[in-house]
């Protein structure tokens, strides 16, 4: 009797802690392959669970957005913004929706039906955003491609923090704007969240300065940071002239008749789905 009760034991808890790695945690300790899978099966109903969270968001993300990239210039300039970890979308949604955001998104995730989900949000701008499936935490982009970057709602949910944060600051231009998020307390995932003074400290040490961290809703903070320098902006650009080639790394992309990329240094190609999905 004692070793048939020992053995439910062991499977309850086995059974728990799957249940708390895979729906509380997400997968952030199984790797991203796993995670592209997890999420691809919860895309179709994700947003239905965020949608108290996103609806400020044009208040709250676009408009700050667009106002720090437009102080001390002239007008609001057409820049180029990369959203790691865009999910079904969120941030360019409300971005392009503004009149004032005049420029170009790449929007990146490791998960093709979120992006799937998001090519579907993102319909009416099909000039002025690129979607691309990218699961590596080293980003595919040569050192200041970018004018602003952001990453919501995810860090936390990443091995580790350091990566992503210097990652970003990376393809960041000199002056250019991160939007980031940083998961509370309150959320209880305990072994992921970092206190509110240590994150600053992190994107300190990945090299961003006048960092912000303000109370959002109640499992995350908004983040903004700037990359030191003066900021001149690189301007929207196609992703051809600012993607690596995953084959020889070089940025030598051309678009192809039936939409697939091929490099011209390598010949390697990259699909591309019919929802218009960089398959990187």
């Amino acid at each position: 009797m004692l070793p048939w009760i020992i053995g439910v034991g062991i499977v309850v808890v086995v059974l728990y802690l799957l249940d708390r790695e895979l729906y509380f945690y997400e997968g952030a300790h199984l790797g991203p392959r796993v995670q592209g899978w997890l999420y691809d099966r919860w895309a179709a109903k994700y947003d239905a669970g965020k949608h108290a969270s996103q609806q400020q968001d044009a208040e709250v993300l676009a408009r700050p957005m667009i106002e720090k990239l437009a102080a001390g210039q002239p007008h609001m300039p057409a820049v180029l913004l990369l959203d790691v970890a865009t999910g079904t979308g969120r941030l360019p949604a409300v971005l392009l929706a503004d009149p004032a955001f005049t420029g170009q998104i790449i929007a990146l995730d490791l998960s093709r039906e979120m992006l799937v989900r998001a090519a579907e949000k993102l319909a009416p701008f099909p000039d002025r955003v690129t979607l691309l499936r990218h699961s590596a935490l080293t980003l595919p982009f040569p050192d200041h491609s970018f004018d602003a970057v952001s990453c919501m709602e995810a860090l936390e949910l990443m091995p580790n923090m350091e990566t992503p944060l210097a990652e970003l600051a990376r393809v960041l231009r000199p002056g250019g704007i991160l939007l980031t998020t940083r998961g509370t307390e309150a959320s209880g995932r305990v072994n992921k969240i970092v206190a509110a003074d240590r994150f600053a400290a992190l994107l300190q040490a990945a090299g961003f300065e006048q960092i912000e961290i303000i109370p959002w809703w109640k499992n995350f903070d908004r983040v903004w940071a700037r990359k030191p320098g003066t900021f001149a902006p690189a301007g929207a650009r196609p992703i051809t002239e600012v993607l690596r080639c995953p084959s020889c790394g070089q940025v030598a992309l051309i678009q192809l008749p039936d939409r697939k990329l091929r490099c011209a240094q390598c010949e390697s190609e990259l699909p591309v789905t019919q929802e218009g999905i960089i398959l990187g």
